[in-house]
This record gives structure tokens, C-alpha cells and sequence, in this order.
């Protein structure tokens, strides 16, 4: 876990190193609209944008899987219950019929 946590405070530090470095003003233009923006701004929110965007395509199949689950799940329990267990099932059949008559 230390790791992690060394590794989280490297990538943090090298993102305020670019950030630092890269504050020069960009215009960036679309569909008529244009912003004004430092470098570094841009090409994080950039990257933010597109971590957002692949988190939303991978949880569609993601939310479908989980719901197929759930449902396999429900008939699996629906079964269980209807299942007679097979020692209640030998017994039932060795046990004489109220309607047999004993000699």
C-alpha cells in the first residue's frame, strides 16, 4: 500500500511540474466559441474529459452485466427453494402412502 501512495505523490508532483512549466495562454476555438486558457489548463481538462468519457462507455456493459447477474441470481435462489432436497426426497418415497393399507 506504501507503494501506491509513493507512486500517487510522484504522478502528483510531476503533474504540478507540467503545470508549472506549461502556463503559456492558448486560444482554443469551437463551433464558434473561443476560450483563452494556460497550456497546461487545457491539456489536463483534456485529459480529465477523456478519462470521464471512457469511464461513461465502460460502464453501459459494466451496469448491463451486473443486472444480468442479479437476474441469474433471483432464478438461482427461485430454484433452490423449489429444489427438494434429495435425503427429503428418499424418505418421502420409502415412507408407506396414507391411503396404502398395512397388512
Amino acid at each position: 500500500m506504501g507503494f501506491a501512495y509513493v507512486l500517487v505523490a510522484v504522478l502528483g508532483a510531476a503533474i504540478a511540474v507540467f503545470g508549472l512549466q506549461n502556463l503559456s495562454p492558448v486560444v482554443i476555438r469551437f463551433l464558434g466559441w473561443q476560450i483563452e486558457g494556460a497550456l497546461s489548463l487545457v491539456v489536463l481538462l483534456s485529459v480529465l474529459a477523456g478519462v470521464v468519457l471512457t469511464s461513461l462507455c465502460g460502464l453501459v456493459p459494466h451496469w448491463r452485466l451486473r443486472s444480468r447477474i442479479r437476474l441469474l441470481e433471483n432464478q438461482l435462489a427461485q430454484r433452490q427453494t423449489l429444489e427438494v432436497p434429495r435425503s427429503d426426497q428418499r424418505a418421502t418415497l420409502d415412507a408407506p402412502r396414507s391411503d396404502q393399507r398395512t397388512p
